[in-house]
């Protein structure tokens, strides 16, 4: 994630320079208002005039600076932010599809709105606010300098330890930060939960028992923003405390030089003014450094949710699918679990098949390792001679198309939901709409292919959704399809309509999982096989 928001860096260089400008002019400032005031109170008015109208020009120029030092911190801000959504985004879909499924999909979603938040405001915030403090605390430095060094030097030493004080007490921050981002993995998880369940809860009356586990939820992370916020409030008020205290002192000690006449009195304002400017920034430090170091565990659970287990390197490329997929002696387990054992099949370029068998008998794992989602536990899986597990996943998804039981679909039109986003002809994108018995469906609509679909398919029917995953596959003109109980949505004569049509089609590969046979195309497929007690006959 860092490598990410690294690329941002240019901006940021960029914003500090323009801070440093408007810092350096400000601090120039301070001399002017120390000049002016000495030329005023030793009666010289012609300097007094010439200062004061060059003040005035530098506080013009001034202005634009600091409109400009607001636009380049966001525009760093922004761009960072942006590059690391993106680079989240890659990386999250070069994931291994089953490792994915295996994780609760609220984990990235916490990762990509609470994290997320928390990079902003304290990392990338952070970053530049500690840039902008040692440059404020530079300025300072060196116009103080310039006035009186035994100043100076007792501010630093005062603002030294100071600093030192807050950032011990600033170390529990981030155990907090990590706790609390835990804390919102799991509401972002229950949340996703409850809203996927409305349904049930409102049908089984558990209105109760949901907004019980809510108020436990809501209030175990309020409190832990409490804990946070509590920490911070402590460490600001003795930030406060000494800093008052500290400039209480020096400006004690700055009026009893001017008493002593080793200053000007211009030099006490100017001293006075200062000091704040080197307070704040070490004091800002402090704060924002536990803040910074925090969000340091944030990065390596996030770099820690888009690592694959299964490493291995995928180095052969499949342009065509020429012959067949054989299964050699393949056996797959689920942890301790096995669920296919010794299995021989061969599936050959252009032929049908129909895989059956009971529930839980193995058919949807099958299914998975043809798809390419698992790799054998033993023995390999051949197509055209190379192992499976040597052939790139985005090479050989192109030459397979899935038709699955569970449809998803994007809130967009009904053509970019068929064609996914590729470019089609008019011609094909009607054949594929024939061949997948949407036709009358199509006509039907109040703007034909232009309709909208809405919220993954609820204005429309659920044989109607299988029909256009139906469709989509039909359309890429795949070398394989595969389908999973792809017709359990669809009304029988239609179902029968679509397989013979899927069965009919010359030099693709069809495999089709499913609970639901027909008498009239069951003899229509190449081959039968059973999936059952860990074997396929």
């Amino acid at each position: 994630m860092k490598k990410a928001i690294n690329r941002g860096i240019p901006y940021l260089i960029l914003a500090l320079l323009i801070f440093a400008m408007a810092a350096g002019l400000d601090g120039y400032m301070s001399i002017k208002i120390m000049r002016i005031v000495d030329h005023a109170l030793d009666g010289n008015m012609g300097l007094f005039k010439k200062e004061a109208i060059e003040g005035f020009i530098l506080a013009g120029i001034l202005l634009p600076l600091y409109l400009l030092t607001s636009i380049t911190r966001g525009l760093y801000i922004n761009r960072s932010l942006v590059k690391s959504k993106i680079y989240y985004i890659e990386s999250l879909f070069k994931k291994n599809i089953n490792e994915f499924q295996e994780e609760n999909n609220a984990k990235y979603l916490s990762a990509l709105t609470n994290d997320m938040n928390n990079v902003e405001q304290k990392y990338l915030v952070g970053i530049y606010e500690t840039g902008a403090s040692f440059i404020s605390f530079l300025v300072s430095f060196i116009v103080m300098a310039s006035v009186s060094p035994l100043v100076l030097f007792i501010g630093i030493g005062i603002s030294a330890l100071s600093a030192l004080l807050t950032m011990i007490l600033g170390k529990p921050l981030q155990r907090h930060e990590r706790q609390r981002s835990d804390l919102f993995e799991g509401y972002t998880s229950y949340i996703k939960e409850v809203l996927g369940a409305f349904q049930i809860i409102k049908a089984n009356n558990l209105n109760d028992k949901v907004k019980k586990d809510f108020f436990k939820k809501s209030k175990d992370i309020q409190y832990k923003g409490y804990i946070i916020d509590k920490i911070s409030t402590y460490i600001s008020a003795l930030q406060q405390f000494i800093m008052m205290m500290s400039i209480f002192l020096i400006f004690m000690i700055s009026v009893y030089m001017a008493i002593k006449g080793s200053i000007t009195a211009g030099a006490v304002i100017l001293i006075v003014n200062n000091m704040e400017g080197m307070f704040f920034p070490l004091m800002n430090l402090t704060d924002i450094f536990p803040k910074i170091i925090s969000v340091k565990s944030l990065f390596e659970k996030m770099d820690h949710s888009l690592k694959n287990h299964d490493d291995y390197e995928e180095t052969l490329d499949l342009d065509d699918f020429k012959h067949s997929i054989d299964f050699k002696n393949v056996s797959f387990s689920y942890d301790d679990n096995e669920v296919l054992q010794n299995m021989d099949i061969s599936i050959k370029k252009g032929e049908k098949y129909l895989i059956v068998g009971p529930s839980g008998g193995g058919k949807s794992t099958l299914l998975k390792l043809l798809r390419k989602y698992f790799n054998p536990t033993k023995g390999e899986i051949l197509i055209d001679g190379k192992n499976l597990r040597d052939v790139k996943k985005e090479s050989y998804f192109k030459n397979i198309s899935n038709v699955e039981q569970q449809v998803f679909l994007f809130e967009d039109t009904v053509r970019n939901n068929i064609t996914l986003y590729k470019d089609y002809s008019d011609e094909e994108i009607n054949l594929a709409i024939e061949r997948a018995g949407l036709s009358d469906f199509v006509k039907g609509l109040p703007n034909g292919l232009d309709t909208m679909i809405y919220d993954n398919g609820k204005n429309i029917s659920g044989g109607e959704r299988s029909r256009i995953a139906i469709a989509r596959g039909l359309l890429a003109n795949a070398k394989i399809i595969f389908l999973d109980e792809a017709f359990a949505s669809l009304d029988s004569k239609v179902a029968q309509e679509i397989e013979k049509t899927l069965l009919s089609l010359e030099g693709v590969t069809v495999v089709n999982v499913s609970h639901v046979i027909f008498k009239e195309t069951k003899d229509k497929y190449n081959k039968v096989f059973i999936v059952k007690n860990k074997a396929v006959v």
